[in-house]
């Protein structure tokens, strides 16, 4: 298919208000494949992702096609609201807030304020990138999220022992959440708050860096992802998130860059063809890595039931060793897809290959 076939695709599948999606808002599911368990999910997440892609190919898209991702991102930016936090403060929810609409359509798990989650710095991550946030704005939530951090009123649990006495941002931003480093959410963080303060970093800034840089030194992402990275678990997914920071490091970190470079190569060339690969491809090429031989990745891909970007692990909060081994097993993880995603993925990948590989075939 043609990009601009991709894009008149990707907006069809945006919601124009129905009683699951508001307007904007892009549709992705909950699965347990263990159980055959499928739920529409109403959250913000892939619809801020989507447009976050779609920004950062915007000096790659000709006339119409500009038109049609700024008219896609525009109507998703409306639904932003629907999801920032239940008391007004600037800070943002996976799912929405007002009234609270957690673990849509299901059948008891939404009954119940125990399963009801805080504001989180991945969602407020995103969105913040792409409202393209204020240096003041994007200071007072650096200044918000110090209080939510390790060793604040708490201390992590589920990571290597090495990091556990670092000041890191944790995921949640609720102070009767755990604390959790999640390093591609941390990733996201980073890359918000070095685009505004690259020369004025602070020790939560400098503590986080100093957790991502050991995870890529150490090849955690490898070895133990789900202790590195419990809401997405993925090596080539990890790899991802840390590839997209790399153009944002300050030169003091940036010798992570050769081993990252090397690894997510070996990765690359082990994956069989399908959306992992395609996501992985994608970073690669923004980062000029030569790759060969490449293949042709076809739209039926992005309709796959079993690939997944992240995941939601119910026993992922609990401190007890044999719980938390459990919660790496895939019987106790909620996984997350969207088609739309996906089918973004494989756009992004389309105009990668006709703007930096004029001679390759596009997909």
């Amino acid at each position: 298919m043609q990009i601009l076939e991709l894009l008149l695709s990707l907006q069809e599948l945006q919601s124009k208000g129905t009683d699951i999606y508001a307007k904007g808002v892009f549709p992705s599911q909950r699965f347990q494949p263990k159980f055959g368990f499928v739920r529409e999910d109403d959250n913000i997440f892939f619809t801020a992702c989507i447009v976050h892609i779609l920004q950062n190919m915007k000096d790659y898209l000709q006339g119409e096609e500009q038109d049609i991702s700024n008219e896609i991102c525009n109507n998703s930016i409306a639904s932003y609201p629907l999801y920032k936090n239940k008391d007004g403060r600037d800070t943002y929810n996976f799912w929405r807030t007002q009234p609270s609409h957690h673990f849509p359509n299901g059948i008891w798990m939404h009954r119940f304020d125990h399963f009801r989650i805080p504001d989180d710095i991945d969602d407020t991550s995103l969105i913040f990138l792409t409202e393209n946030a204020s240096k003041e704005r994007v200071a007072l939530l650096r200044e918000t999220l110090k209080h939510h951090a390790n060793l604040g009123y708490g201390q992590v649990q589920n990571t290597p022992e090495d990091y556990q006495n670092l000041k890191v941002y944790s995921t949640f931003i609720g102070k009767k959440m755990y604390i959790e480093f999640d390093v591609c959410a941390l990733s996201n963080l980073m890359r918000l708050f070095l685009t505004h303060f690259p020369e004025e970093l602070n020790e939560y800034d400098f503590d986080t860096l100093k957790f991502i840089c050991q995870v890529v030194e150490k090849s955690e992402f490898d070895h133990v992802p789900f202790q590195i990275a419990p809401q997405y678990t993925s090596t080539s997914t990890i790899l991802c998130h840390l590839a997209r920071l790399l153009p944002y490091l300050p030169s003091s970190h940036s010798y992570i860059h050769p081993k990252l470079i090397d690894e997510m190569m070996v990765c690359w060339k082990r994956l069989p063809q399908g959306m992992e690969k395609l996501l992985l491809e994608n970073e690669m090429l923004k980062l000029n890595i030569h790759l060969e031989p490449l293949e042709s990745f076809s739209l039926h891909i992005t309709k796959s039931t079993s690939f997944f970007y992240f995941i939601a692990g119910i026993l992922t909060a609990y401190k007890n060793s044999t719980i938390r081994k459990a919660a790496t097993s895939p019987w106790t993880q909620l996984r997350y897809r969207s088609e739309a995603f996906n089918l973004t993925l494989l756009l992004e990948n389309a105009v990668l290959r006709r703007n930096l590989l004029p001679s390759q075939p596009m997909a």
